[in-house]
């Protein structure tokens, strides 16, 4: 039995906050951001609506397929800047990815927290999934302030989310 890992990238912007959050919810935004390594075939280039299930195939550094994707918006908080999704297909058992987005006098520090869980393949994954934050924050023009991997904490599954109000 693997542990799952947990993947925590944050990057700081020249952006307010707000507006930095509204990025955050765009397909469209995620979609020009991975261009060069990630391509998404069915998933629209609108903003993600809380509630949503959304299915794309995902080609990767266009070598590896990462088909029937599934991408639930379990919540979008405009008061907190956050937002969280619940992602899965057949290798990726779970992807469970919170979004917060902070303010700061000079802009807003934008913080992904992603705990996986792809089995064997989890080492891998993970990796990947700390390269393509990194990469998504340099083309968004942000700079990477932290990109670490780490055994997640907590148990998580669709039933049990990420983060708790408390928090």
């Amino acid at each position: 039995m693997t542990v799952p890992t947990q993947v925590l990238v944050a990057a700081q912007y020249d952006i307010a906050a707000p507006a930095l959050f509204e990025r955050a919810r765009s397909f469209g935004d995620l979609i020009e951001a991975t261009r060069r390594i990630s391509n998404y075939d069915g998933l629209p280039e609108s903003d993600m609506e809380e509630g949503a299930v959304y299915k794309t195939n995902i080609r990767i550094l266009g070598l590896v397929n990462c088909n029937d994707y599934e991408i639930k918006v379990n919540k979008i908080c405009r008061d907190t800047l956050r937002v969280e999704t619940l992602e899965s297909n057949n290798v990726v058992r779970l992807w469970s990815h919170h979004i917060q987005i902070k303010p700061t006098e000079t802009g807003s520090i934008w913080v992904d927290r992603v705990i996986i869980d792809a089995g064997r393949m989890t080492p891998v994954v993970a990796r990947y999934a700390r390269f393509m934050y990194r990469h998504r924050h340099l083309s968004r023009k942000g700079t990477v302030l932290e990109a670490r991997l780490g055994k997640s904490s907590r148990a998580v599954t669709p039933q049990v989310p990420l983060f708790h109000p408390a928090e």
